[in-house]
């Protein structure tokens, strides 16, 4: 099998005056492929994950960039499609796929975009194909749009607050993609 997974959340809070650009991913997370971290973060272990039950199965894992903004205003619209386009290509160039896992948050905003998760999750199921699993992994507050759930076979959220429990439902999503 052969899987693709990457990262694109934030957590945007619509009344905050500060904008989300792209210097604010690179101070929390911008990991482009080959640079990820080794320990799981709020929104990249599914790609941590990922390493390990690719390894336990023998199946191919091609990682995408992995990014993540500290929670903020909206995303302003150049630094959104910047990162979608980048990872979009990146899926691109790795296609055929079995299936795309992504660490999603589902509470981001972008300017133009109001629901930039559903934009995304779009574009990939317009890349992929119908027959193509695609899940992810969820804040527990996210907003589940009638787009998120046309283009996703599935989600994963987290169930503690403080968020705790990442990396175990990042393994629930690797388990349920697997079956």
């Amino acid at each position: 099998m052969k899987i693709f997974t990457a990262v694109l959340a934030t957590e945007t809070n619509t009344f905050s005056p500060i904008c989300i650009d792209s210097r604010a991913f690179e101070a929390s997370l911008y990991a482009p492929p080959g640079s990820h971290p080794e320990t799981p973060t709020l929104c990249s272990a599914p790609i941590t994950v990922g390493r390990r039950v690719a390894k336990e199965k023998n199946w191919q894992l091609v990682e995408g960039t992995a990014a993540w903004a500290d929670p903020a205003g909206l995303i302003n619209r150049e630094t959104y499609e910047t990162l979608r386009d980048e990872i979009l290509d990146q899926l691109r160039a790795a296609t055929p796929v079995d299936g795309v896992v992504l660490g999603l948050h589902g509470a981001m905003v972008a300017a133009g975009y109001d629901d930039p998760e559903g934009d995304f999750l779009t574009r990939i199921r317009a890349i992929v194909g119908k027959d193509v699993l695609i899940c992810a992994e969820l804040d527990p507050h996210s907003h589940l749009t009638a787009k998120r759930l046309a283009a996703a076979d599935f989600f994963v959220a987290f169930k503690e607050f403080p968020h705790t429990d990442f990396v175990e439902q990042a393994e629930t999503l690797w388990h349920l993609a697997g079956e």
